[in-house]
């Protein structure tokens, strides 16, 4: 195969078998240079205030939970389980949907939620654990819980949007470009590599929370 390419480079007959070929040989480099950085460790810590376990890799300097933050505030203006049209308001604490997802926070409430020892990530947290890509190996259990917004668009809007297609992460991190009160999150597509970076309002929407430490 590489003789054929090394052919048409040096034959010049045709430019867009010559683009082709180039375009591969700069695509095999790029997916070389595309490496995941893997955990150094792992294990385990039970926050205090409820007995809800969590588990945690060492990566890229620090502890990342890769279970989402789960602890009920017990103020649905602070925190709340993404609930489904079909889901009983009264069992909305008690879904399933808690166990795998965790809870949505608004930012205050993601702030109160930090069981001790730990910290909310900042943006630089996140940009590092881009860099490293580190967010897409298995061991980081990357999980798609979607979001809660206050800003319906019908009555039958209940706001929660997106389980199960897309992940939305709290950073600390303001935005000092914007007027007012915003923060950085992260969120990523199920089927895309990489995450995008947005600032938001901080009350107005309720999304994931990783701990770091």
């Amino acid at each position: 195969m590489w003789n054929n390419i090394n052919s048409l480079l040096l034959g010049r007959k045709n430019p867009f078998l010559l683009l082709f070929a180039a375009l591969f040989v700069v695509s095999c480099s790029d997916e070389n240079d595309f490496v995941i950085e893997e955990p150094t460790a792992q294990g385990v810590f039970v926050d205090e205030r409820d007995s809800t376990e969590y588990r945690y890799v060492h990566i890229g300097g620090l502890d990342w939970t890769i279970d989402n933050l789960a602890y009920d505030l017990g103020d649905l203006d602070l925190s709340r389980v993404y609930q489904s049209v079909d889901d009983d308001a009264k069992q909305v604490y008690t879904t399933t949907k808690r166990a795998k997802y965790g809870m949505l926070y608004s930012y205050s409430g993601a702030v109160q939620a930090v069981p001790e020892g730990w910290r909310l990530p900042t943006d630089e947290d996140w940009a590092a654990l881009e860099a490293s890509h580190g967010y897409l190996s298995e061991s980081f259990n990357l999980l798609y819980g979607g979001y809660y917004t206050k800003n319906k668009y019908a009555a039958a809007d209940n706001g929660n949007r997106f389980m199960g297609s897309w992940a939305y992460f709290w950073t600390v991190s303001s935005d000092s470009g914007k007027d007012g009160q915003y923060y950085f999150i992260r969120k990523k597509f199920y089927d895309r590599d990489y995450m995008e970076r947005l600032s938001i309002e901080p009350e107005a929407y309720y999304l994931s929370v990783r701990l770091v430490r």
